[in-house]
């Protein structure tokens, strides 16, 4: 009898030992970020147009104790061709989740519309970055944003 009560305080005490780190470690903190702006960039920077860029979105923002960071975004952006006033909108979503030395993002980069509602530009997968900047995607997203705004608003990158 004796032994089971010191074979089961033992075994509480190694269950709180365990237990206690994760009871302990601080809650993830969270918030919610909502955002909206322009860009304009002039001919010959981006495009061989003037290009504007109209966006609004929201940032599901959580904090993990470890640093990391992940982000879940949901974006709407208006792009336009300024000298001839041909416009592509998207709605995008996107998880970014960043820890001291890498960034990983996934979702739906690129979902281009025309006036008429006709998909003209779908890219999804996922890119990588290091400290040195992007080190892998996935094949069917091609990172240059120059090299896929500027033809499907009917121009070439500059």
């Amino acid at each position: 009898m004796v032994r089971r009560l010191v074979l089961a305080l033992a075994m509480g005490a190694l269950a709180t030992g365990y237990l206690a780190p994760v009871a302990m470690a601080a809650p993830p903190e969270r918030f919610t970020d909502t955002f909206e702006g322009t860009n304009s960039i002039p001919e010959g920077e981006l495009c061989d147009f003037d290009y504007e860029q109209v966006f609004s979105g929201t940032d599901q923002v959580t904090f993990f104790s470890d640093g990391s960071v992940q982000v879940h975004e949901q974006l709407t952006v208006a792009h336009t061709n300024v000298d001839t006033g041909y416009t592509l909108t998207e709605n995008d979503v996107i998880f970014l989740s960043f820890r001291a030395d890498s960034e990983k993002d996934v979702g739906i980069f690129w979902h281009l519309r025309d006036p008429d509602g006709k998909m003209v530009v779908v890219q999804a997968g996922q890119l990588r970055f290091d400290e040195t900047g992007l080190i892998k995607f996935t094949p069917n997203i091609n990172p240059d944003f120059a090299e896929v705004i500027c033809p499907a608003l009917g121009g070439s990158p500059a």
